[in-house]
């Protein structure tokens, strides 16, 4: 196909000798481009017009034989001429020392008496033997008034490969050079029966997608059509690079020899990375060697702009490769790129490689052997890369590598904080593995976790300092572990990981009389903002959790709405994403957008699985079923609390939104004393934190409407079934019972006053009155009246 015109010529040449003008034709082309197919083409042609045709062929397994190919020629010619093809034994009466090139020759003479044209055809020349090269070197500078035609096909051997490349470049031998198929040809490939008879329409089609994918190469173009039958019926435009196609380039590097394979599985290791000063290094030949090579890997049809030209290429060349020597590469092209000064993520992937690639690669050997001195920096610093750009997967594998390169042994220190982290961006539950070992480094204490209190650091382990341990906290606070509670979080210094773990704990998990802590609106949205947008590293665990929680308080809707408003097609890791959607569930719940908020809690939940959440599984619950109330989608709102919650959330503000959201659900479906139960949990919960904390969630009008449907009290701060009976709070009237109670939560004047409707100077004097019958001085007493006389227990029964 597409090898009329050099069929043509090759016919000219045969007439020639017909009329004694012998000549030798260089069938030149790149492996896989069809030279065997013109030669056996032309033979037949030759046999049918009467010429008599001795074939041979040179291979690479057979070029340390000497005479191969001259001992199958001369067994064609029929005269009986015999040469032996191993070394040291060659027939002295046939095979001269002197004048044994002349032996191929006078055969041939012999032949050519019987009146026909000889025509000798020799494929894959350029593995032909040397003592055969000779020999046909001294035939060709003899055809001058000959009938004998020499066809030789094969590629330009190197330069100093004598004698084959003196042969090769003989001034009076006739080029015929082999092209790709032009696209046009390949339409006239997939048509002809070569090509399964096609009808044009599909041709046409297929034809430049599949010209695109193998540079118009016969062999790749075949190898491709053989996966298109494999695949039955289904005829996409996209070629498939399966089984056959990846055997038809495997085929390719075999024909071109060893060394432009190997320049074929740098390209493959190499990748995006590859450039030719570094293949050069990589091969240790020259940069004009590699050029040269790469032009062969260019005529074959495997190169695109210096690259293997898709997928499917790297794919069979690094399939022929073993794993050492793939490991090999890969460790060689680490070494290549740290030199150069390459970005640390993409030197990473090759000492992953490596290791991935064989048993016998960098650290097999034992704690950090056979790993350069730089490769646990490169590591943790391309971990760092990646993870900013959400590859949450490539970081853990990373780290736990430079873990290796750092000598083994259990995670601990900096790396276990660091590989945890990683692993919560990746999926939160594999952290759960982690927790003793994080309880350990928070406490001060390295993974082995000695009885006696003392670090004892694994080899090349790194000690926790305290932004290691504030990490550490973070992770378990995230699934409910209190215990950095209570440390003294001030002896981990001042860093940002230290402040955001006291800000967390303290706002999540508030402590009755403790320090007030509210986070700062601007920094909490600028968290939202990174945390959406993923222009900076992902913000630590605590603070996700502190800008979660916090969303539910913030009175800047529209800023909260604007910056949520794409957030289901934000980047990052799916920690970071669910994280966000979480809080955008929130925002929409709560400013009456609740389609919205039902989407985006459907998806958090679908990011990450209920039990990755930890305790901040109740704030995308708890905005889903109050979406789905206000939707009046109750089937979905009792299947949103069907999911588990862990126990610790109930004792978290996380909690009392959960409550609250449960609580309205239950009160529209008729379930009112179930209703008023998750009331009463939150009342006790926020009397429990004191008033520095106030209201944390919207449960006092619900409340009111619960009372009011059981035809009870219609004061949800007060009510409890006869809770303040025989206190001093019974004294007072509805109006003062009603001030005393949002005092007691923290409310100013003002705060009261717009609540109740009244004006600020009146909510004075009931107080002035309250503090007179009940006898306190303070609201800090009078909180401490209150809420020891309300039920502490959280409860939430159906």
């Amino acid at each position: 196909m597409g090898r009329r015109g050099e069929l043509r010529l090759l016919d000219e040449l045969l007439a020639g000798a017909g009329r004694r003008e012998g000549a030798v034709a260089l069938v030149s082309g790149s492996s896989g481009c069809g030279k065997s197919a013109l030669l056996g083409a032309f033979a037949a042609r030759a046999a049918e017009a009467g010429a008599l045709v001795l074939s041979a062929g040179g291979s690479a397994a057979e070029a340390g034989f000497p005479l191969g190919v001259v001992e199958r020629l001369l067994t064609g010619t029929g005269t009986g001429t015999q040469v032996s093809p191993v070394p040291g034994a060659v027939h002295a009466d046939v095979w001269a020392a002197d004048g044994g090139p002349q032996v191929l020759y006078e055969a041939l003479c012999g032949v050519r008496r019987s009146g026909r044209p000889v025509v000798v055809v020799v494929d894959d020349v350029h593995h032909v033997d040397a003592e055969s090269g000779r020999a046909l070197l001294y035939v060709c500078g003899r055809l001058t008034g000959t009938d004998v035609l020499v066809v030789l096909a094969g590629q330009p051997p190197e330069p100093s490969s004598l004698p084959l490349a003196e042969l090769w470049g003989q001034a009076r031998g006739v080029r015929v050079p082999l092209q790709p198929l032009t696209e046009d040809e390949v339409v006239e490939f997939l048509r002809g029966p070569a090509g399964g008879g096609m009808d044009p329409g599909t041709a046409v089609r297929l034809a430049p997608h599949w010209h695109g994918f193998t540079g118009g190469n016969p062999r790749l173009l075949r190898g491709l059509l053989d996966d298109l039958r494999d695949c039955g019926p289904l005829r996409s435009v996209r070629p498939v690079a399966g089984t056959a196609f990846r055997a038809a380039v495997a085929g390719c590097l075999r024909g071109a020899g060893t060394a432009v394979a190997a320049t074929a599985e740098a390209l493959a290791v190499l990748g995006e990375d590859a450039t030719l000063t570094r293949l050069a290094r990589l091969l240790a030949v020259p940069e004009r060697t590699a050029s040269r090579r790469m032009e062969h890997l260019d005529a074959i049809g495997l190169l695109e702009g210096g690259r293997l030209r898709h997928r499917g290429v790297p794919a069979a060349v690094l399939e022929q490769l073993g794993g050492a020597d793939s490991g090999r590469l890969h460790a060689r092209a680490a070494q290549v790129l740290y030199d150069d000064g390459a970005e640390p993520s993409r030197i990473a992937v090759h000492l992953v490689g490596a290791v991935d690639a064989d048993a016998d690669a960098p650290g097999a050997g034992g704690p950090g052997g056979g790993f350069p001195q730089w490769a646990a920096t490169a590591l943790v610093d391309a971990a760092g890369c990646v993870l900013r750009a959400g590859a949450a997967h490539q970081a853990v594998r990373f780290l736990r590598v430079a873990h290796r390169a750092r000598g083994g042994g259990p995670l601990a220190g900096g790396m276990l904080a660091a590989v945890a982290g990683a692993e919560w961006e990746s999926d939160p539950a594999l952290v759960t593995r982690h927790l003793p070992s994080l309880e350990r480094e928070v406490h001060g204490r390295s993974g082995s976790g000695r009885s006696d209190g003392l670090r004892d650091d694994p080899p090349g382990g790194v000690p926790p300092d305290a932004e290691h341990r504030a990490g550490a906290a973070g992770l378990l606070l995230w699934h409910g572990r209190r215990e950095p509670l209570a440390l003294d979080t001030g002896e981990w210094g001042r860093g940002a990981g230290a402040r955001q773990v006291r800000d967390a704990s303290g706002f999540v998990w508030p402590v009755a009389g403790g320090p007030v802590v509210e986070p700062d609106a601007d920094a909490v949205e600028a968290v939202l903002d990174a945390l959406v947008q993923g222009y900076v590293p992902a913000p630590a665990v605590p603070e996700l959790l502190v800008a979660l929680v916090y969303a539910g308080e913030t009175r800047r809707a529209a800023q909260w709405c604007t910056l949520t408003g794409d957030v289901e097609g934000m980047r990052g890791t799916p920690a970071r994403r669910a994280v966000a959607l979480a809080v955008a569930a929130v925002v929409h719940a709560r400013t009456g957008f609740f389609d919205r908020g039902a989407e985006c809690a459907r998806q958090a939940l679908e990011s990450v699985s209920p039990a990755a959440w930890g305790v901040a599984v109740g704030m995308p619950l708890s905005a889903g079923v109050c979406a789905a109330t206000a939707l009046g989608a109750h089937e979905e709102a009792e299947r949103l609390l069907r999911i588990p919650a862990p126990q610790a959330m109930f004792d978290s503000r996380v909690g009392v939104h959960y409550l609250a959201a449960r609580g309205r659900h239950r009160l529209r479906v008729g379930r009112t004393r179930a209703a008023l139960a998750d009331f009463r949990a939150c009342r006790d919960l926020t009397a429990r934190w004191g008033p520095q904390v106030g209201e944390v969630a919207d449960w006092r009008g619900p409340a009111a409407q619960a009372l009011r449907v059981l035809g009870e009290m219609t004061d949800p701060a007060a009510e409890g079934g006869g809770a303040f009976g025989g206190s001093p709070l019974g004294m007072l009237t509805r109006s003062e019972r009603r001030v005393a109670v949002l005092a007691a939560g923290g409310c100013t004047n003002r705060a009261i006053a717009a609540r109740l409707h009244v004006t600020p100077s009146t909510v004075e004097q009931h107080l002035t009155n309250v503090y007179r019958k009940v006898r306190v001085k303070s609201r800090a007493a009078l909180a401490e009246l209150v809420g020891g006389r309300v039920p502490t227990g959280v409860g939430g029964g159906s």
